[in-house]
């Protein structure tokens, strides 16, 4: 539970953690390396038959033969790639709905949090703008990051059946643009958070010193009213602390399994072309080179969804802390 994460890291229990998300992390390599290698086997083995039989027609000059046998083999092997791109996009969107989600039942708490911890200036800039942004960021994810990265499967598959390159621009291009809109995401919306750091949290410190002092200088009562408020404002700091790390490592383990998934894929996709680019048709090697390509831009999409959110749970953290040494 999240209470009990929470009173596992309080206590500098990280070494349950680190075994709960090493096994997690383990299983998933293992377990997808089982599914994926029989799955790229069939790819190689069907691609190797098809190189074979190209060869055999070309020995007898039958060069219509041969090139009909290619694209027989060619669109059987770009069928099995699209299925299993397909897939791992659901996975992309599966794991940066689950990322958006969390963040969305959050937020309220952590923010609440940071409020009873002095940051309530903080709390009220920052918290609009974060919902907001989840709101934004799950509307490009899906409807034009993973729409884009489909069309980039399909056409790259596609200029793969003609012997000159058609739309090798075209696809280049598809992936700067996903890359450029993750980085523009990031650097938005954590540059956001960085330059409120700078100031929000001292305008809190402020305000909270000016209290703290003015209790404190009240005869008889001020030093131990000014100790018990001290305790108080300790005690949500490190509610909010706990909880925002508690929150980062739910964000890494919601998204370790993906991405060990995705960079699996891609890894074994990578491999697959290097044994296949000696013996092979050049245009069965670049689906698979593409393919490998379409996973890793993937899993920039679903690391930078939660590289997003963790910076942003750690700056927030780290800042609204000048609250308490202030008082």
């Amino acid at each position: 539970t999240f209470g009990g994460l929470m009173n596992m890291i309080r206590a500098g229990d990280m070494e349950k953690i680190f075994l709960y998300g090493r096994d997690r992390i383990a299983s998933a390599l293992f377990s997808e390396i089982r599914t994926n290698a029989s799955f790229l086997a069939e790819i190689l083995i069907l691609s190797l038959c098809g190189a074979a039989c190209s060869g055999f027609f070309g020995i007898f000059g039958s060069d219509q033969l041969s090139e009909t046998g290619f694209y027989v083999i060619c669109i059987c092997v770009q069928t099995f790639l699209a299925a299993g791109f397909f897939s791992s996009i659901r996975i992309a969107e599966e794991t940066t709905g689950e990322i958006l989600g969390f963040m969305k039942v959050l937020l309220p708490a952590y923010f609440l949090a940071v409020t009873m911890a002095g940051g309530a200036v903080t709390s009220a800039s920052v918290c609009g703008f974060t919902i907001g942004a989840i709101g934004v960021i799950q509307t490009v994810v899906s409807g034009f990051l993973l729409p884009v990265m489909k069309l980039y499967m399909v056409i790259s598959l596609v200029g793969n059946l003609f012997r000159e390159e058609m739309f090798s621009v075209m696809t280049e291009l598809l992936g700067k643009v996903v890359e450029w809109t993750v980085k523009t995401m990031f650097g938005i919306v954590v540059g956001f958070h960085l330059i409120q750091g700078l100031v929000l949290p001292q305008a809190d410190a402020m305000k909270n010193a000016a209290v703290m002092r003015t209790i404190e200088a009240v005869p008889g009562i001020g030093s131990g009213a000014g100790a018990v408020s001290n305790l108080l404002l300790g005690s949500a700091v490190l509610i909010k602390n706990t909880s925002g790390a508690a929150a980062v490592a739910v964000l890494i383990f919601l998204a370790a399994v993906p991405m060990v998934k995705l960079a699996v894929l891609m890894v074994l996709y990578n491999l697959a072309a290097a044994v296949m680019q000696p013996v092979c048709d050049q245009r069965l090697t670049a689906c698979m080179t593409q393919n490998a390509a379409g996973h890793g831009m993937l899993l920039k999409i679903v690391g930078y969804s939660l590289a997003l959110f963790a910076v942003t749970i750690a700056v927030i953290s780290y800042s609204t802390n000048a609250v308490y040494w202030a008082g």
